[in-house]
């Protein structure tokens, strides 16, 4: 298959028979490596193959009133396939073309472990899972490849429904469910609203911490939070997405996850829907995802007939990376129509209890990814960054006291995260004195925010919140296209709320393009997580932004705080003066008001 990146579409077959390398057209006849379109048709053959290969296309006349044209998925041991053929010696697998539906095991419907320099060549298959939990889980792989796959799960693990009604005080909505979704249950805790004609997120709002009601007639009541329902602008008519979980075996997050992993490569992975991130990595190493696509489902390639195409793609997060020592690349990938931020680069963040001499104490925050000879950035609770310093010696000092995690509750961190983090204490020293550390600063290691990443050449957006959200350095930032972000397009900034670290020092945001944005534009800021002030210059050092092109959205279209050695070059701002911020998301460096561009404490 081959993803048309603008369309969201797999290219057409018919065009790609023209040209001998497997491109589409028109080609300029440069030797190139054969696209995954091309692969799949010579490793059809007969009826079968050209079957499958026009259901993948997007041949309009073969899709151009129902589904029946895409085959049913078949039952199909992918687990026991791919496990006799690693047990054979195989270097490169290739999974057999079709749409196969797979039982889970173990809560995941697909385990690679401890695999080591092998291709998984699944070029015109479709991997659908048959329960919303994980789809695949890679841990302690290296140099492993996965190519071409289609990952989709039937049950879908979110459902729509159309507004029928709108309480007066807009916190209670009628639902009435539409034909091929099913309906909602105890896990739909949020909801976002569509624009049936536009098919894009209505308004500025996601509701949280829905209520449901069901009716004896098959309707369905949500009750919302009032503060934010009074800042809706859903209609009557109006399509409603809510998460959906069928998780008979036990749930387990996430559509592919990896961990502990080296040199990993995604290639041509298109994942349709997905149960909260769709590609989520964690402690992995030089990781490479090269024309993947998180999109919604495109109605003449859907398996089941709806009375409305699917709003949206996954629940979450489309590519998100954290500890990485060696960053992620994301080159030619799309995200759109998710739940959440489309690309999320970071590291942790842990806590700082006590300090003396050239020691602290640390309250790590799950698990304690800083080792010796690391180099720290330290955050303290009023916006600052301190010096960075050198782990010279790291030992575990026992479970936190009472007293330290009731402080860590005053601090502002996320009480959901709090309830699971900062359970275990550990002595760290340094090889300079940091005894002037307030408790409550936070620490990480600069070595594993995913420094050295590329996201290059992208498409991203039209989701509820940031576009790009990294907080690494050593990284490029080059040559995206982001539209219809809800929140910031790029942002780049520490979290102390979600304990997300670090500082992004050494990055380069160039020659982007931002058209018909809902949120401010580039952001790069750090303030207290009291809001009281913007960090001082140095938070950020040697920061290049130039050549990129912003219009849309509301004021700010750029806005850059706290840098020391800012670069700001030829870059094209425009806004939409009819649309605004929300009240809480003008942060202390807009009390003073709003512009096209703000430039504060950085030189």
């Amino acid at each position: 298959m081959y993803y048309n990146r603008e369309r969201g579409d797999f290219e057409d077959l018919a065009a790609l028979i023209l040209c001998s390398h497997g491109c589409p057209q028109p080609c300029d006849g440069a030797p190139r490596r054969p696209s995954p379109i091309h692969s799949m048709k010579s490793n059809f053959s007969g009826l079968l193959g050209t079957f499958f290969a026009l259901a993948f296309s997007s041949f309009t006349p073969l899709f151009a009133t129902t589904l029946a044209s895409v085959p049913p998925a078949a039952a199909f041991d992918l687990q026991g396939f791919i496990n006799t053929r690693v047990a054979a010696g195989d270097t490169t697998i290739v999974i057999p073309p079709g749409r196969h539906l797979v039982t889970p095991r173990d809560k995941q419907h697909l385990l690679l472990r401890g695999l080591r320099n092998l291709v998984i060549e699944a070029t015109g298959a479709e991997l659908v899972c048959s329960e919303t939990i994980r789809a695949i889980t890679i841990e302690e792989c290296e140099n492993l490849t996965l190519r071409g796959l289609v990952i989709d799960y039937d049950p879908l693990p979110f459902t729509q429904a159309r507004i029928t009604a709108i309480s007066e005080d807009r916190t209670r909505l009628e639902l009435e469910l539409i034909p091929g979704y099913a309906a909602p249950g105890p896990s739909s805790h949020k909801l976002e609203t569509f624009d049936p004609a536009t098919k894009e997120l209505r308004g500025r709002i996601t509701h949280y911490g829905i209520v449901l009601k069901h009716q004896d007639d098959g309707r369905v009541t949500v009750v919302r939070q009032p503060g934010a329902s009074a800042a809706s602008t859903d209609h009557v008519g109006d399509i409603a997405v809510l998460d959906r979980e069928h998780a008979p075996s036990g749930v387990m997050p996430h559509a592919v996850f990896a961990t502990n992993s080296r040199g990993l490569v995604f290639e041509n992975i298109a994942l349709y829907s997905g149960p909260t991130f769709g590609f989520l990595e964690v402690n992995c190493d030089g990781s490479r995802y090269l024309d993947c696509a998180v999109d919604r489902r495109p109605p003449h390639l859907d398996y089941a007939t709806r009375g409305q195409p699917r709003m949206r793609s996954i629940n979450a997060d489309a590519f998100h990376s954290k500890n990485a020592r060696v960053g992620p690349r994301y080159e030619r990938c799309v995200a759109r129509y998710n739940g959440d931020d489309s690309i999320a680069i970071n590291g942790d963040f842990h806590f700082v209890s006590a300090a003396e001499g050239n020691t602290l104490r640390v309250l790590a925050k799950t698990d304690m990814n800083m080792r010796v000879g690391d180099t720290v950035q330290l955050f303290t609770h009023d916006g600052s960054r301190l010096a960075d310093q050198k782990i010279t010696a790291l030992t575990p000092a026992g479970p936190a006291t009472a007293e330290e995690r009731e402080f860590a509750g005053t601090r502002g961190i996320q009480t959901r995260l709090l309830n699971r983090a900062l359970m275990e204490a550990w002595t760290i020293t340094f090889d300079g004195p940091v005894g002037d550390t307030p408790s409550g600063t936070l620490i990480a290691s600069a070595d594993a925010i995913g420094s050295g990443f590329e996201i290059r050449d992208c498409i991203l957006g039209h989701n509820r919140s940031r576009g790009i959200l990294v907080k690494a350095g050593r990284g490029q930032i080059v040559g995206n296209t982001l539209s219809g972000s809800v929140a910031a397009s790029i942002l780049v900034a520490p979290e102390y709320y979600w304990l997300e670290a670090g500082f992004a020092d050494d990055l380069v945001v160039a020659d982007n393009t931002l058209r018909d944005i809902r949120g401010p534009g580039i952001v790069v800021t750090v303030s207290a997580p009291n809001n009281s002030v913007v960090a001082p210059v140095g938070a950020f050092r040697n920061i290049i932004i130039r050549d990129n092109t912003v219009s849309g959205g509301p004021a700010p279209g750029l806005l850059v705080t706290s840098v020391d050695g800012l670069t700001n070059q030829n870059n094209r701002v425009s806004v939409d003066p009819t649309q605004a911020l929300n009240s809480w998301e003008i942060r202390a460096w807009g009390r003073s008001g709003l512009e096209l561009v703000m430039i504060q404490n950085s030189r």
